[in-house]
This record gives structure tokens, sequence and C-alpha cells, in this order.
């Protein structure tokens, strides 16, 4: 998840895990698609990104527990990191080399002097759930009205990340680099409360326990991904691109900001990198106006 590049300071650690557990329980909160009724393990693909504001308290009182996060696995993580991203020759490459059609901006803020296309190799990440500990992080955040299934940590759970491509466009006054990819495939533990995870999620992230209930009746699970992010900052603001919502974060020091914006359509995700010399008000726009364009 890319929750990472919200925090810093001390907190960064126990929030990373949480933005990683919450990732896992609302994976968890969406119906498989059973390849066989016997069968253990089950595929499913995100469809719908949902993003959810955590408070400033929330936060704070996340950064305070007595909780070590790596007491939430069983064993540690592993991950099989791809190989390195490689340049490739054209857009049609790119789009052989991730097995599907990429998208591509039409609206720059000038005209473009270079593109260059790279794409990545698949990764993967397994872990197993502990439940025990799962359930002392909801006790210590006062969470009492959900629980955690044991069949969460019956079997370790397996993330298949599919290549994604990369497309940096440059002109005389910005640089915008365009990452995308089909949603990861992910197998999990069979015989999970579905609902019920997609509830302890919104609870989690300090949704009061009536609107969490409501929300997790509301929320279709059959395609829906929880992104979590703090609200009350400036740097973080949610917009709308082609009629989706989208996250847009801003960073770096005065003449090195860089900005990214997130969103999906369909079972792609998108994040597009822009910075330039551009003013704030005119690089947003010129980001979303990008955004809405691809085809």
């Amino acid at each position: 998840m890319p929750s990472n590049f919200f925090w810093s300071g001390r907190s960064r650690s126990l929030l990373a895990a949480l933005a990683l557990v919450v990732a896992v329980v609302s994976l968890l909160a969406l119906p498989p698609l059973r390849a066989a009724a016997d069968e253990l393990l089950s595929i499913f693909r995100v469809q719908k990104l949902v993003f959810v504001p955590v408070s400033r308290d929330r936060l704070d009182q996340l950064s305070k527990l007595n909780f070590d996060k790596d007491t939430l696995f069983v064993t540690k993580p592993t991950v099989q990191h791809a190989a390195p991203p490689r340049t490739v020759a054209s857009a049609a490459e790119a789009a052989g080399a991730i097995g599907g059609a990429i998208g591509q901006p039409s609206a720059f803020p000038s005209a473009l002097l270079s593109t260059e296309f790279r794409v990545s190799s698949p990764g993967s990440m397994q872990f197993q759930v502990n439940v025990a500990s799962a359930r002392q992080l909801l006790a210590l955040m006062g969470i009492d009205d959900v629980s955690i299934p044991d069949a969460l940590g019956a079997a370790p759970i397996d993330v298949q990340v599919p290549a994604f491509a990369m497309a940096h466009y440059h002109g005389a006054n910005y640089d915008m680099t365009l990452h995308q990819g089909h949603s990861p495939s992910v197998k999990l533990p069979d015989g999970v409360d579905l609902s019920q995870l997609g509830k302890a999620a919104l609870r989690l992230l300090g949704m009061p326990a009536a609107d969490a209930e409501v929300a997790s009746r509301t929320i279709n699970w059959n395609n829906t991904l929880l992104f979590p992010f703090p609200k009350d900052t400036d740097d973080i603001r949610q917009v709308t691109v082609g009629g989706e919502s989208a996250l847009l974060v801003s960073g770096g020091q005065r003449g090195e900001q860089h900005r990214q914006l997130y969103w999906q359509h369909g079972d792609t995700f998108y994040m597009l990198q822009a910075s330039g010399s551009l003013g704030e008000v005119d690089m947003i726009a010129a980001m979303v106006a990008a955004a809405e364009s691809i085809q």
C-alpha cells in the first residue's frame, strides 16, 4: 500500500502496520470467487477504492499504543521483490509486457518534449495473521462490538502483484510519471465473516460503532478496498477524476514540491506523480486534466 508516505516520526511503524492490517482486513472483507467448494483458498480482485479519512486524535491514540506490530503475523511477511523496472521502446511494448493495453493522457500543460516507457516484473507477498494479536489490537482500541474469526489465521495469505507500466512525460515546465497496473490477486483462508471484517476495519479507523454498522451494510464488499488517510492536513485532499474519487498528496520543501494522485478505474490502479515550475493551483489542475484525458 502507498500509505507509508502519509506518516512520519515515531508513529510511522505502528501506523504503517495499521495501514497494512486495515488493508488486509478490508481485502479479506471481499467475497471470494470460489474455484471449488472444497478448496481452502479462494481468489478475488479489488474493483473499487474507498478513501477513508482518519482523524488526528485517532492517529495520536494509535501512536501511543503499547503494541508490538510484529506480533500481528505468525511469521515475518515475506516479499518477493520484482526485478528493477526496465525501459521499453514504446507504449505497445509496455502493453505487451504487462499483458494488456495501457492508457495514456492527451492533456498536458505544454507540448511534450520527450516520453519514456518502463515496465516492472510481477511481485508477491505472503503472510499469516496472528489472530490473537489482532484481537489484542482491537481490545487496546476499546473495540468490543466486532470479532476476528479464527479462520483469518487458518492459512497464509498470498498476494500476487501483476506487472505494471510507468510512462514518464517531460515538458518545458513539468515532469509527470504515470504508474498503472491491474489490481493484485489475493488468496485467503475460507470461512471468514466478511462483513464483520469490513466493520472491524472501519472501527479500527475510528468510525463510531453505529456508523460502522450502517456503513458495513452499505459498502459493497464484493469489490471494495478501504484506503485510509489522515485528514485535517493541507497535504492530502480528496478530488474527483472522471467522476471517481481520487486522493491528492503533496509534499517536499519550497521549490521541490512533488505531488501524487491516486485513483482507480475498473480493475486498474493509477498513480500520477508530478513536479515542475507551475504554481500549486495550476499544477493540480494540470494533473487532474491529464488524469481525466487518459484513454
